[in-house]
């Protein structure tokens, strides 16, 4: 006589195929992930990735203390100063992965040429935030001067954020771009970009 199985067994089957399912397509996202890792030359595309995080996060900042310095009527030194503070840690950030771009890119040396022209950028940059904070520690800093000194670091950190997305391009790592949208951010008047 046939005996069906029992509702252990048939449980047990269940939860052996679940786990094998589940198991295989993580070791799938892995090999994607691994994949576009390898194809994208592993440490300078993370470092692309790190560097165009920090030139958004900078020109944030810098935006972000324009805009205090020039809409308070009295500014508080340890506001300034601590803006001015992480945006000069970005912009160290942003130096740092440059460097590591440059080594691991220095049989290219198209890809070379253009990391020094951004390092250049990044020198006049980390000037003037030492300018900045120096206003901005005093303790009455002077808002006109911050304001001036934090456009120009706006403007030199768009200009830098459009040479890095063409060194991306170059090197083949569009993928590593926090974000696209650095004509239309620093162009009002742009129309805003569809996503794809």
């Amino acid at each position: 006589m046939f005996k069906w199985p029992g509702t252990k067994s048939v449980l047990s089957l269940a939860v052996v195929l679940a786990v094998t399912t589940i198991g295989a397509s993580v070791a799938s996202a892995q090999l994607r992930i691994n994949d576009k890792v390898a194809r994208n030359n592993g440490a300078s595309f993370f470092a692309n990735n790190r560097a165009s995080r920090n030139i958004q996060h900078a020109r944030d900042y810098s935006r972000s203390i324009q805009q205090y310095t020039t809409q308070i009527q009295t500014i508080d030194p340890t506001v300034t100063q601590s803006e001015s503070q992480m945006l000069g840690h970005k912009i160290q950030g942003i130096q740092r992965e440059m460097v590591v771009i440059r080594e691991a890119n220095a049989s290219n040396p198209q890809v070379v040429e253009q990391v020094k022209g951004i390092e250049t950028k990044l020198t006049q940059c980390a000037n003037i935030q030492e300018m900045l904070h120096k206003e901005c520690c005093k303790d009455s800093p002077d808002g006109k001067v911050c304001s001036d000194m934090a456009g120009k670091l706006t403007s030199t950190l768009d200009q830098i954020g459009k040479d890095h997305a063409k060194l991306l391009k170059t090197m083949g790592h569009e993928d590593a771009a926090y974000s696209h949208d650095i004509e239309s951010k620093s162009d009002e008047s742009a129309p805003p970009k569809t996503p794809k």
